[in-house]
């Protein structure tokens, strides 16, 4: 029964405004592209953003020095730099209407469910967005080579060739929805994880239920060549992202664990659950795969929302029309929900997250628009994306169904981590329209390792230093814990 109950837990180019549809081309960058990216001196950047600050200076020019945290800074800590800034203004139901071409579809459909509550508080801008010298070197290094396989196009396998160890932002200068998708893919979040998550289910009458999780992940598109583990995927094959969970609360699903990989070569999540019940391990394909629920979401979220858009498997089931940049208000710079004192019950509000903790900054993104293919089936029939210029992070997300009513819409919360020195998620919200419920993903790390009283989220950029077995992605490790 405890099994039985734990599953279904489980199953519940350059310019503003450039369209660019679908092209045939899936070749690496040119000698004349390569001149125009560069950490000084460019009119882009290694990342493919446009340097320059905007017409009148409300986006200000990038600056290739990663931000420094402020007088007083302890490790582990996340204050906030810009604490003394004052709203520029603030956008409520009575004046959205003035600043619609600045909003997102999902931003206005909120102001419209929920007037009385949904706020947005506009600050100056900042580009955070901001790496070490060797996150450049690997962006422009696999630039010169790296191409979307010839399958991609003819069948719509997602894959990727000649690419080159050790990271990189494989199109900065992207050409197609697909490029940008592979950017998003890859940025860099981090090389690994280890740390307790936290995740709020949250119903019409704003009862809570909190999921609370053991993760830990890797990225081997960004580890060094000679930190590659062996036997986790097949040989010859290059790893993209391994991920495992372990719940811990609620007690109905606590022990349940996952855990995987894919590859650049095959996208599918090769994936394996570990059946506390049972004491037994089996694969498990509707976890990763396009529109399964979400692991812990209750149903209220698909695989293809997680970070705002995801493959979510090896065959394409949309066509992805890259439709350019545009500079919107999107969430930025979000250290309030990372302070000291504040806790799950400031955050996570009855119909929303609290806006009041929510900073807004006006920034170019990418716009992505991906349309079911015909005789294609999935839960959303259109799935729009925003994307940071400055990093490739989804910054928020529309989701359309099959009657082609906005159904679900989300936003990530991006935040500078002062170590590892990278912008990466604190937490994000997805908000269903027509059911009035919402969900965050489990991420809220300080948040929820007070709750459990577990140590501060370990993040780190060096591939030599992973803290746990690897082997925890693998049906074999996942045994083990059957043994203990």
């Amino acid at each position: 029964m405890k099994a039985h109950n734990s599953l279904r837990f489980l199953v519940a180019f350059v310019a503003a405004g450039l369209v660019i549809g679908a092209s045939p081309v899936r070749a690496a960058l040119t000698a004349g592209e390569m001149a125009q990216l560069g950490v000084e001196g460019t009119p882009l950047t290694p990342m493919g953003a446009i340097r320059a600050g905007n017409a009148d200076g409300s986006i200000p020019a990038w600056s290739s020095k990663p931000l420094s945290p402020p007088p007083g800074y302890k490790p582990g800590d996340y204050p906030d730099p810009f604490a003394n800034e004052k709203p520029l203004f603030t956008i409520t139901a009575k004046n959205y209407t003035q600043y619609q071409d600045k909003l997102t579809p999902g931003q206005i459909a909120m102001f419209k469910q929920y007037p009385d509550t949904y706020r947005m508080h506009v600050y100056p801008t900042h580009r955070t967005g901001a790496y070490e010298p060797w996150v450049y070197e690997a962006t422009l290094r696999q630039a010169k080579s790296v191409k979307i396989c010839p399958d991609q196009l003819s069948k719509g396998h997602v894959c990727l060739i000649d690419y080159v160890k050790g990271g990189g932002i494989p199109f900065p200068i992207p050409k197609n929805g697909d490029e940008v998708s592979w950017n998003h893919m890859l940025s860099l979040r981090g090389v690994w994880f280890n740390q307790i998550v936290l995740g709020a289910l949250v119903d019409s009458l704003g009862g809570r239920t909190d999921v609370i999780s053991k993760s830990k992940m890797i990225w081997p598109w960004w580890f060094k060549e000679k930190d590659l583990p062996k036997g986790i995927w097949p040989s010859g094959e290059m790893g993209t992202f391994c991920d495992s969970q372990e719940l811990l609360q609620p007690p109905r699903s606590a022990g349940l664990v996952f855990g995987g990989c894919n590859t650049i070569e095959n996208f599918d999540f090769q994936v394996y659950l570990y059946l506390p019940g049972q004491r037994r391990v089996r694969k498990a394909p509707e976890i990763g795969f396009h529109d399964s629920p979400s692991f812990g979401s209750d149903g209220q979220r698909t695989v293809a929302s997680r970070w705002m858009e995801y493959f979510g498997g090896r065959e394409e089931r949309h066509n992805r029309k890259l439709i350019g940049r545009k500079e919107l208000l999107v969430p930025y710079n979000n250290f309030k929900l990372a302070l000291n004192g504040v806790g799950p019950d400031q955050i996570f509000g009855k119909k929303h997250i609290n806006q009041d903790l929510v900073r807004y900054e006006l920034h170019r993104v990418w716009v992505m628009d991906a349309e079911l293919k015909p005789g294609q089936r999935h839960l959303y029939k259109r799935h729009v994306t925003y994307y940071d210029e400055d990093t490739w992070e989804g910054l928020a997300f529309e989701a359309y169904d099959n009657s082609d009513r906005l159904w679900r819409i989300g936003e990530q919360y991006l935040m500078y981590y002062y170590e590892p020195k990278n912008v990466a998620i604190y937490g994000d919200s997805q908000v269903d329209l027509l059911n009035g419920r919402y969900t965050t993903y489990p991420y809220w790390y300080r948040q929820a390792a007070k709750i459990v009283n577990g140590k501060d989220p370990e993040i780190s950029l060096d591939s030599s230093t992973v803290p746990f077995d690897m082997n925890i992605f693998t049906p074999q490790g996942l045994r083990s814990l059957g043994t203990r």
